[in-house]
């Protein structure tokens, strides 16, 4: 029956959903990784949210990195229904020489930005009636603060070094930004494995900060143009690619988190290291993505993801059509996650995450 989505909470999360169903009063944080073009897949997830939530009072703090900072942007928008809409159309839309500059990556995702997020409506954003939004960005130290190739890929070399002997060691290299609204502060916000500081969001550095949440290090340019903000920012996904968070250090309440994977990978250096999440961090989170069955259903067998660019290089007409075809199809997780909900059929198919 559900074959396409997977569902998977961690051992508080399990216990209530087993007990009473997912019952979206409970959710307190709802959060969205990096990834890129990878989000294409969830966004049938994301418009069942979107209605689901469409009635709530009580805040609900939400927080991402890069394309999931990206995404919450478009859930705090006044119809966030048509502001998911621009988000694909416009990342879709991308199309780049054969070997785009950073310069061009730059410019290109600004224009994504301006396309989806009118500058009008971002006061209203920040003043939702119970949206709180907030995202993830890194202030660079050292060389890392460069543009210059050299020195930039030198630190990204010795940053994948430190992170093999300790993912905490980063903290010499980064320093973790939490951009929020500094008079309604997420759960989250005295985590510490990092060295952190907060920022106030306002309308006239709202871009800027989401910019650099998604800013790759190499393949775009640093961001240090963030009123409020002083230094040089980059992706918030280096140190927090799937949010190894501690969301709710309280342990009350749940973080409902549409992912592409079953798993959570901590950070954008572990990618090719087998490193778990920290399991305190997980108790709360129930984790909703599509099944290795959905995946196969896709073609090419696999989610969009950045390294389409370069495998359609020169066939953006091919990759555009991929990429629509994956839109239409997300529709089936959306409808199942739905259907699992309401039927509270989700007690028996949640599994440990």
């Amino acid at each position: 029956m559900y074959k396409n989505i997977s569902i998977l909470a961690g051992s508080k999360a399990m216990a209530i959903i087993q007990d009473e169903g997912l019952n979206m009063s409970r959710v307190k944080v709802l959060a969205g990784a990096s990834g890129s073009a990878k989000f294409l897949v969830l966004t049938g997830i994301d418009r069942v949210l979107m209605s689901l939530f469409r009635e709530r009072t009580d805040p609900l703090y939400l927080i991402g990195t890069s394309i999931g900072a990206f995404r919450m942007a478009a859930f705090c928008q006044k119809d966030p229904f048509a502001a998911i809409g621009k988000l694909e159309k416009e990342y879709i839309a991308q199309q780049y020489d054969l070997r785009p500059s950073k310069e061009d990556i730059t410019r290109e995702t600004k224009r994504i930005l301006d396309a989806y997020i009118d500058d009008k409506e971002i006061e209203a954003m920040l003043n939702h009636p119970f949206m709180r939004i907030n995202f993830l960005s890194n202030k660079c130290k050292g060389i890392l603060k460069s543009d210059r190739f050299g020195p930039l890929l030198l630190g990204i070399g010795l940053s994948a070094g430190v992170n093999l002997l300790s993912r905490n060691r980063l903290g010499l290299f980064f320093e973790r930004a939490l951009f929020c609204n500094p008079d309604k502060k997420p759960p989250f916000a005295s985590m510490d494995q990092f060295p952190m500081k907060s920022y106030g969001l306002t309308s006239s550095n709202f871009k800027s900060a989401l910019l650099s949440s998604g800013s790759m290090p190499i393949a775009m340019e640093g961001v240090s143009t963030i009123e409020g903000a002083p230094g040089l920012f980059r992706d918030g996904g280096i140190l927090d690619y799937h949010l190894d968070i501690p969301f709710l250090p309280n342990g009350d309440g749940l973080v409902l988190y549409p992912h592409f994977y079953e798993k959570i990978t901590p950070g954008w250096f572990d990618k090719a290291l087998n490193r778990k999440p920290c399991n305190r961090n997980m108790e709360n989170v129930v984790l909703i993505a599509p099944s290795k069955t959905f995946v196969k259903s896709l073609p090419y067998a696999k989610i969009p993801d950045r390294k389409d660019f370069r495998l359609f290089k020169g066939k953006d007409m091919q990759r555009k059509v991929y990429w629509k075809t994956v839109l239409e199809k997300n529709k089936q997780l959306g409808e199942e996650f739905f259907e699992a909900i309401q039927s509270g059929k989700i007690r028996q198919i949640v599994k440990p995450l």
